[in-house]
Order: structure tokens, then sequence, then C-alpha cells
């Protein structure tokens, strides 16, 4: 029996370990240091969109260099700042500046922090890459200065953009698409989808671990409180009806929090997460246009 205690403490011991060390901090480091990038799906150059581009670069406050791609439009049009997700770079959000393009409006693409052609860093969903849409907003006053600036995300690069919105503010409106309302909650539900385990405490510890390592407060990365807190600013909030990391339950709350009268919420019946514009190409583009144009009014 002396030999059977024995295993039942180890295997708890090992238990303990995996909970409480292995799976916090790896996943820690899986979020903030991987450089792992899905396949990018559809065109490769902005010449497959018809975008005429030239490569710019830029830097953030932190010192890090951004890379990306600048397109004039017409001079009574805004600029569109495009924030791609997470584990993708510029390329995912080209066909939707060729769109934004053709109907005149000023594009800037650009890989944010540790994606892409840009500098390597850590990657904290959101919230230090909300300065790197403040360096691409400085850029674009001096490119285009005097033009309204639009925010158009998916996914991390949407909740980048509505942090951004509060954190620095001069932006007419954003498109944000597939957002996740907190960097807290969106660890939390993500460690009960992919893990099968109740969130508390691998995904508390995981947080709190971050927190630590990179000298941030991941509370700053709540989205929800930000759309609240930036007043009057007008999003449209899009979902994917059959998204499972980020229900339409999210964009909800998310247009619930905004206060401008101008506000919009286009749920895309049968879409995945980020997969509104595949989906439903037509759809999707109609409600942003249209939005646009309303907040231009």
């Amino acid at each position: 029996m002396i030999w059977l205690r024995r295993l039942l403490i180890i295997i708890v011991v090992l238990m303990m370990l995996v909970f409480f060390v292995v799976l916090p901090v790896g996943g820690s480091f899986l979020i903030t240091n991987s450089h792992f990038r899905f396949p990018e799906r559809g065109p490769r150059s902005p010449e497959d969109v018809g975008l005429h581009v030239e490569s710019v670069e830029f830097r953030t406050s932190d010192g890090l260099t951004l890379r990306g791609w600048w397109s004039a439009g017409k001079a009574d049009f805004p600029v569109i700042i495009f924030c791609h997700g997470l584990n993708r770079s510029r390329l995912e959000l080209l066909e939707r500046a060729g769109e934004a393009s053709k109907r005149g409006y000023n594009v800037l693409l650009f890989d944010l922090r540790n994606h892409g052609e840009s500098d390597r860093a850590h990657t904290t969903l959101g919230i230090l890459e909300s300065r790197d849409v403040a360096a691409a907003s400085q850029y674009v006053r001096v490119k285009a200065p005097g033009q309204p600036q639009l925010l158009w995300g998916v996914s991390m690069g949407a909740a980048t953009a509505l942090l951004a919105v509060r954190d620095y503010g001069g932006f007419a409106g954003v498109v944000s698409d597939s957002s996740f309302p907190s960097f807290r909650e969106t660890i939390e539900h993500h460690v009960r989808l992919l893990f099968h385990i109740p969130s508390f405490p691998v995904a508390n510890l995981l947080v709190w671990i971050t927190g630590v390592r990179l000298h941030l407060d991941p509370d700053s990365g709540n989205v929800e409180e930000a759309v609240r807190r930036f007043g009057n600013v007008p999003v449209l909030f899009i979902a994917g009806g059959a998204d499972r990391r980020m229900p339409p339950g999210v964009a909800q709350r998310l247009f619930d929090a905004n206060q401008s009268p101008l506000k919009k919420l286009l749920v895309v019946p049968g879409a995945g997460h980020g997969e509104a514009f595949a989906t439903n190409r037509t759809l999707y583009l109609d409600a942003v246009f249209r939005f646009f144009e309303t907040i231009r009014l």
C-alpha cells in the first residue's frame, strides 16, 4: 500500500505541475513569443487587386519599425488604416483594401509588431499593438494631412483598433470584425474551448504570468470597457453567425457599449471566426461602405 500511496502523491504532484506551471507558463510564451503564421489565402500582391502602392515604414513610440503599403486615393476621401488578425499579415486585408481603393479611399496596410515584415516583439493581443496603430496614424497625418482617418480591423486587429481609439483618439470611425471583449476573457474562453477544461486556474495564472513577464496590466486590454469609454466614435461591429471563438453575443455586447447613434451591427449567417468577408462578400462590403458613407455625411 505504501507504493500505491507514493504513486498517488507523484500523480497529484505531476498534475499540479501541469496545471499550475506547464500550461500557464507555456501558454503565456506561446501567445507572446510565437512566430507561427497561418497560410495566407487569396491575392498575394497589391497588383492582384489593382492596388497601386508604395512600400513604407514608420516607427512606434517604443522603437519598433513597422512596414507596409501606402496607396493614395482621392484628396477629399478619408484614409482607411487596416489592422490584420493574430498570426496573419497585411495580406489578410488586401482584397478589402483593393475594394476601398476602387471607391476612392486612401489606404494604409501594414504588419503589426511581431508579424509579417515588421520588427520582432512580443504579441499582446492588442495592448501594445495599439501603439502600432498610433504610429500608423501619425504617419498618415504626414502623408495625408487633414484627412479623416478610419480603422478597419479583424479579430486581434479589431480589438487593437478599438483600444487605439480609447488610448489615442483622432479616428472618425471603426469597422470591428470579430473583435474579442478583453484580453482576460479571450484567454479564459480559449482555454475552455481548446483544452476542454475549466478556465480556472490555468487561464488566471496565464494572464497573471503574462502581465508580470511583460510588465503590463492585462486589464488595460479590456476592449468592451474601451468602447464604453471612447464616447460617440461610431463603430460597425461584424460577427460570424457560426463563430465559436467570438460568437455574435460578443459583438452585441460591444455594440451595446458603443454610445454613438451611428453605430451598426452586422451578423453574417454561417460565417466562422473572421470569415464574414469570405462567406458573403457582397453583404459585407455593402454594409461597410454604407457605414462609411453614413459617418462621412
